[in-house]
This record gives structure tokens, C-alpha cells and sequence, in this order.
């Protein structure tokens, strides 16, 4: 009976998504600050056997169907709620709660984070002067909500049905119920790490002191690089009432960190510059961690920082810097305003791609003015400059290079590592060397300072560098979306190398630019 009821409301569906269909074409929809044409389909919504006639129908974006949240789930019994000074959606039903971020792939279902699929980040949609519309994955609602979705491609139709899934609960109060059998208790560790502490015992050398509340038996030391971590495993042992972050700064050692798992307890010192270390045993429940690193060139003034600077990358690209009157680089920091790109996080805290690439950006900026270039930004602040003006403005101020900074994401968050792009569209000699080859020196030198994993020079049609005149690339610093390198990037030394290594590609790269006459 429930299949061909559903039948009967997507004929009704097809007749209306005949008309709907048909006007699709050269649509102009509204989303990440700017107003785009749509020449997709729009498909009817079909919810509980109700069809629905939202302000925004679904729609395809980036090959996948979007849909509107609000009147899915108020359909199916829950309450919907948008918080504008956060950009979250909330939905709340007796059994569920679903809280959703604009322009962020993670949702919380009844608190456990949940990555939306396709890596589709819900957007904010809406006809030019009709109403917005939060718009997911229909994916989402299938995969991770639980509600039986169908597809009608050749019908232009998407039926959504609850019958598997309760938003709210509808099952009477029982009067007796047979008590659920006492889990058996999880056994106690037999260690706990209780105190984590250190000393600055020299401009060149720390000791970090690791307590326990038993006898250690045994334990494991080792170095990890890219970047460099001394890491030391306590077997068997939890971390009890220890700060999970220790912000130490001095004598090479950024921070200490520590963690554990079903396995051991883990101690990690972030160090810069390590030359040697030793692990000793001091008492039955105690060890010490001693570094040495390798002597810092001693801190110079202002002026002689400056002029250090400019000889450094006279030295590495073998090539005297122009004036600043004969050249102008433009700077990209990718995304901006309301649209935050890729969304990482760190002890439990959101970082956002728009924030890393502005950061690095001002830094590319200082270097490359410190040696007397002429560099223009897209954008200083937190706005959203469209793909469009961007390319608009190197051509508009007859730049010699563009180069758009971003930072990369990928469902697997084992995925890592740095890569340039460059648009075949946009690849000739007309500024005397090809974009490729401005590709292939930012990369080499963000590698040679960062020390992270080629993921290579690739070619992709990005609107941003094929609209440009002039030689163009965009560079993927790291991914946002893995643990470590997120970490890393939001360290000011991380992103000192970064910029280092897109500076002076950039410089290698002018000393082959022909600007046209």
C-alpha cells in the first residue's frame, strides 16, 4: 500500500517538477556571499507521502542533490531552530538532536561527531530575493539521520520516509520493565601518570620530569620527523589529571604533550632543532627527559632582521631583487567573509582554512616586501572577494604573478601533505615562463622549508588562476583535515616556513618573467 501511495504522489510530483524544470535554466541562486546562475534541475520533495513545496526546491550542486532541512525534518515530527551568530542549525525531536554548521562537513547526531558524506558542507541557498534556505546532502539524511531516501532521476522526484527512524518517540510509557544485567566493571590500569612537569636548564637544554603513582617497568622512546617530536610510551599506564597541552617556548621545546589509549600512556615534546636527547629512569616511579638542540643564531635588531632577509633570498635564488616599481605580485588568501572554507579542529576548538590563509598570506607580504618587492593582497581582512575579482584585480593592476594560498581537506584524515596547482587553460610563454614552471619553484621551496610530503604539481581549471593574464597557481599548504599538520599550521613557525618557501618561489620565478608590452 505505502509503495503505491508514494507512486501516486510522484506522478503529481512529475507534472509539477514539468513546470518547475522547465524555468531551471539561468537561474541565479544566492550562496557564499555572491549570486551564481544555476542551469541544473530542480526536484520535487516528497516527505511521508506529503509533497512538499519548499521555498527552495532540491537542487544539484557539485554532482550532488542537495535538500532543505527545515522542512524535511519538520515534517517528520522535530523542531528546527537556526542560530545566526553561530551559523548552526539545530534539530531537536524526542530521540534525536542534530546540530549543523554552516560551510563545516561535521555534524553532531545526539552529540557523537559525524562527518557529512561527500565532504558536501551544508550551504546557505536561497533565489535572488526569495527566502534562504539551509540546504545538506540528501546523503546525510539517508546515511547518517537513518530516513529511507529514494531517487527518482528520470522523474525529477526525491521521497523521503521516517517509517525506519523515530524523531519522536511515539512508544507508550511501559509499567514494568525487567532491569538491564550490571555491565561487568572495566578493569583499573595499574599505572597512572600523575605530574608532568619541566626546566629550562640552559638556553640549549630542558628536562621534562614524567611521575607516576606506581613503578614504571618498562618504556619506549623514540623521535618521529616532519616536524620533530620526541615521543616516549609508558605501556599499560593512563594519564590521570595532567594537562593534555604544556606550553613550554624555550630551549627548542614548543610544547609538551600527552594522551593515552587501551595501550600506554604517550608523552610528546614538540622540539625545534633537536640535536640529542636522553631518557633516564631516576626512581622506580620517575623519569627524566633531557634535550639538547642545536645553538639558535642569536636575535639581531630590527634593521640588520630586514637586511638578513633580503640576502637570504638574494643568496637562494642566485638573483638581485628588483625594485619595487618594477614588478607587482598579488597575493590570493583563499575564501574569507562568510565562506570559511575547510573546517579542521584542534583540542576541540574550529579552525578554519580562511583564517590559515590570511595568516600565511601577510607573511608571504612581509617577506617579499622586506626585499623590495611590490606586493598587492586580494584580500586584508575577513571578506569575501568573489573568484571573479580576484584574477579581475592581478589583471587589472598588470601583475607579474598571482598565487592563491589554500588549505587543503580530505574525508581520510590520514591524508597529508603539500601540492601546487596550475591551470592548463592559463600555461603559455607569454610572460616569458609558463605557470607550470612558476608551480614547480613554489613547491620545490615550500618542501625544501617545511619538510612535508610532495603530493606534487597538478593542473586543475580553478577559476582563480585560469581568469588571470599573467602566470598563476594555487598552493595547498597542508590538509586541515589531518590531526598533526592542522597543529602545525596554526604554529607561527609552521607557517614562517611555509611563507618562506612561497616567497622565495615567487622570486625565483621573477627573474624569468618578460612582462608584455
Amino acid at each position: 500500500m505505502r509503495k503505491a501511495v508514494i507512486t501516486v504522489i510522484a506522478a503529481l510530483a512529475v507534472m509539477l517538477c514539468g513546470a518547475v524544470c522547465a524555468d531551471a535554466d539561468g537561474v541565479m541562486l544566492e550562496y557564499d556571499g555572491g549570486m551564481h546562475e544555476y542551469n541544473g534541475e530542480f526536484y520535487s520533495l516528497v516527505v511521508n507521502n506529503q509533497l512538499i513545496d519548499p521555498p527552495l526546491s532540491p537542487i544539484i550542486f557539485n554532482d550532488r542533490a542537495l535538500v532543505p532541512v527545515r522542512e524535511i525534518f519538520e515534517e517528520v515530527g522535530a523542531e528546527v531552530d537556526y542560530i545566526n551568530e553561530t551559523q548552526t542549525v539545530e534539530v531537536k525531536g524526542d530521540n534525536t538532536d542534530v546540530k549543523l554548521r554552516i560551510n563545516d562537513n561535521v555534524a553532531y547526531i545526539n552529540g557523537a561527531k559525524t562527518k557529512i558524506p561527500d565532504n558536501v558542507v551544508p550551504k546557505l541557498i536561497s533565489k535572488v530575493g526569495g527566502e534562504t534556505k539551509t540546504m545538506v546532502p540528501v546523503r546525510f539524511i539517508s546515511e547518517s539521520i537513518g530516513l529511507d531516501v529514494e531517487f527518482d532521476g528520470d522523474d525529477g522526484a526525491i521521497l523521503i520516509e521516517s517509517d525506519g527512524y523515530t524523531l519522536v518517540d511515539e512508544t507508550p510509557v511501559q509499567e514494568y520493565a525487567e532491569p538491564e544485567p550490571t555491565p561487568e566493571p572495566t578493569p583499573e590500569p595499574e599505572l597512572y601518570v600523575t605530574d608532568v612537569s619541566y626546566d629550562i636548564t640552559g638556553a640549549e637544554t630542558a628536562c621534562v620530569t614524567v611521575t607516576t603513582d606506581g613503578v614504571i617497568e618498562n618504556y619506549d622512546d623514540f623521535v618521529l620527523q616532519s616536524p620533530t617530536r620526541l615521543v616516549v610510551d609508558i605501556p599499560y599506564a593512563k594519564i590521570y589529571g595532567v594537562d593534555e597541552n604544556i606550553t613550554v617556548g624555550a630551549a627548542g621545546v614548543s610544547a609538551v604533550r600527552v594522551g593515552d589509549n587501551d595501550e600506554r600512556a604517550r608523552i610528546v615534546l614538540d622540539m625545534n632543532n633537536l640535536k640529542t636527547y636522553t631518557v633516564t629512569q631516576t626512581s622506580d616511579n620517575t623519569l627524566e627527559i633531557n634535550t639538547v638542540i642545536t645553538a639558535p643564531k642569536q636575535e639581531a635588531a630590527a634593521e640588520d632582521i630586514k637586511k638578513e632577509i633580503k640576502a637570504t633570498v638574494t643568496q637562494n635564488t642566485n638573483y638581485t631583487p628588483r625594485s619595487s616599481e618594477d614588478m607587482l605580485i598579488v597575493l590570493d588568501a583563499g575564501h574569507g567573509g562568510s565562506d570559511s572554507g575547510a573546517v579542521g579542529e584542534l583540542d576541540g576548538e574550529p579552525v578554519y582554512e580562511k583564517e590559515l590563509t590570511l595568516q600565511i598570506t601577510k607573511r608571504v607580504q612581509a617577506i617579499l616586501e622586506n626585499a623590495g618587492y611590490n606586493v598587492s593582497l586580494t584580500r586584508e581582512g575577513d571578506t569575501l572577494p568573489s573568484l571573479t575579482e580576484r584574477p579581475e584585480q592581478a589583471n587589472a593592476e598588470n601583475a607579474a604573478l598571482f598565487i592563491s594560498i589554500h588549505i587543503n581537506s580530505a574525508e581520510a584524515s590520514e591524508a597529508q601533505g603539500t601540492e601546487v596547482y596550475y591551470a592548463e587553460e592559463n600555461n603559455d610563454y607569454g610572460y616569458g615562463v609558463t605557470s607550470e614552471a612558476f608551480a614547480e619553484n613554489v613547491l620545490e621551496r615550500m618542501l625544501q622549508y617545511m619538510q612535508s610530503v610532495n603530493r606534487g604539481v597538478k593542473t586543475a581549471e580553478h577559476a582563480v588562476t585560469r581568469r588571470c593574464n599573467m602566470p598563476a597557481v594555487l598552493a595547498e599548504v597542508g590538509f586541515i583535515s589531518n590531526p598533526e599538520e592542522v597543529y602545525l599550521m596554526t604554529t607561527d613557525e609552521y607557517q614562517q616556513k611555509a611563507a618562506q618557501g612561497i616567497a622565495e618561489g615567487i622570486i625565483l620565478t621573477l627573474r624569468e618573467v618578460d612582462m608584455p608590452q
